[in-house]
C-alpha cells in the first residue's frame, strides 16, 4: 500500500521532473510509488506538465552517433527584439538549442549537423536574419558531456531498425512500445528489446528537458581560457557537480559549459571551483534566462545504413 505524503502542487511538480531526468521512461506506478502519491494524482501531474509543454521527455543520443559531426556554439548580438530573432533562428532544423541570456551576447544557438559545408551554410542562415547584428562562433572539437550524458557509439553499431527507433524516441521518449513498433515497422517485444539495449549500452538516454526556464532551476555557461592540456582539464571539470554540458572549442575560448543547479549558490560554488583549477587563465560566464528550443531529434544516418543494409 502506497503512504501518502502532501506535497504542494509546485513541489511534485519538481520531484517528477528530478525523476524524470533520471529515467525519462519510468512508468507511472513507479513514481507514484517512489513519491508516495497516488497514481491519480501522478498521472494528472505528469499530463499536465508535458500537455503544457513545460516539460519534453525525449531521447537524446551523441551527435557523432548519429552523424553530427560538425558543431557549433554561435553567441548573438541583435538589433531588433531578442525574442523576435531567437524565434526566427528556432525555426532552423540544423539549430537544436536557442537560449536568451544575459551578457553582451544576448542570445545563443547551438548548430548541429554533419560536414563543414553545411555548418558554414547554417550560419550563414543564422547571419541573414533580420535583427542578428554579429555572430561570435565557437566549434566543438569534442563534445565531453552532452545534456542527458549518452555515449559515443560507432554508426556501423547500429542498424536501420535502432536508428528508426532512435528516430521515434527521439521525437518522445514516452512513446509505447507498441506505437514504437508501428512507427519502426517491428513487433513491441522487439521494440522493447532493441530499446532495452540502446539504453544498457549508454547509446540513448531517455530523460526530461524543461521547456522554457524552470522556475526552480538555474543554468549559467561558462567560457574558459586554459594553459597547457585543454583535455586534461576537461577531465577535471566534467565530473563537477551539475555540469551537464561540457565541450571543448576552437575560438575565444578553449572550453566551453553549462551548470545546472536548484540553487543559485550551489552554481557559484562550481564555478569558484573552476576558477581555482590552476591551468584556468579565466573564466567568463552568462545566465540562460529562457530557453526557446530545445530539441535534439535530428537523425541523418538512416538513409546511409539504409543504403548500406538493405
Amino acid at each position: 500500500m502506497t503512504t501518502s505524503v502532501t506535497f504542494a502542487t509546485s513541489d511534485l511538480d519538481v520531484r517528477i521532473v528530478e525523476e524524470l531526468r533520471i529515467d525519462g521512461r519510468i512508468g507511472r506506478n513507479e513514481l507514484a510509488a517512489k513519491l508516495g502519491v497516488s497514481r491519480p494524482t501522478i498521472s494528472k501531474r505528469l499530463n499536465a506538465l508535458i500537455e503544457s509543454g513545460r516539460v519534453h521527455v525525449v531521447g537524446i543520443v551523441h551527435p557523432s552517433t548519429i552523424g553530427l559531426d560538425a558543431l557549433a556554439h554561435v553567441a548573438i548580438a541583435v538589433d531588433k527584439p531578442v525574442r523576435q530573432v531567437a524565434a526566427r533562428i528556432a525555426e532552423l532544423h540544423d539549430v537544436p538549442y536557442v537560449s536568451l541570456t544575459s551578457g553582451r551576447y544576448p542570445l545563443i544557438a547551438e548548430i548541429r549537423t554533419a560536414g563543414a559545408a553545411r555548418l558554414a551554410a547554417s550560419l550563414e542562415r543564422i547571419r541573414s536574419i533580420d535583427g542578428v547584428r554579429e555572430t561570435n562562433t565557437l566549434v566543438y572539437t569534442d563534445l565531453i558531456v552532452d545534456i542527458g550524458r549518452p555515449d559515443k557509439v560507432p554508426v556501423t553499431h547500429l542498424d536501420p531498425l535502432d536508428v528508426r527507433l532512435l528516430g521515434v524516441l527521439q521525437d518522445d521518449g514516452r512513446a509505447s512500445y507498441t506505437e514504437l513498433a508501428e512507427a519502426a515497422g517491428t513487433s513491441p517485444g522487439t521494440a522493447r528489446i532493441r530499446v532495452k539495449r540502446l539504453i544498457d549500452d549508454g547509446v540513448l538516454r531517455i530523460g526530461a528537458l524543461t521547456g522554457g526556464q524552470h522556475e526552480t532551476e538555474v543554468a549559467v555557461g561558462f567560457g574558459i581560457r586554459a594553459s597547457g592540456s585543454a583535455s586534461d582539464l576537461a577531465e577535471v571539470i566534467k565530473d563537477l557537480p551539475g555540469v551537464n554540458f561540457l565541450a571543448s572549442t576552437i575560438g575565444r575560448f578553449d572550453l566551453l559549459g553549462t551548470v545546472h543547479a536548484t540553487r543559485l549558490e550551489d552554481v557559484v560554488s562550481s564555478l569558484d571551483t573552476v576558477r581555482a583549477l590552476r591551468s584556468v587563465l579565466d573564466l567568463e560566464s552568462w545566465v540562460h534566462f529562457r530557453t526557446v528550443k530545445e530539441r535534439y531529434n535530428n537523425v541523418p544516418v538512416l538513409s546511409t545504413i539504409q543504403e548500406e543494409n538493405p
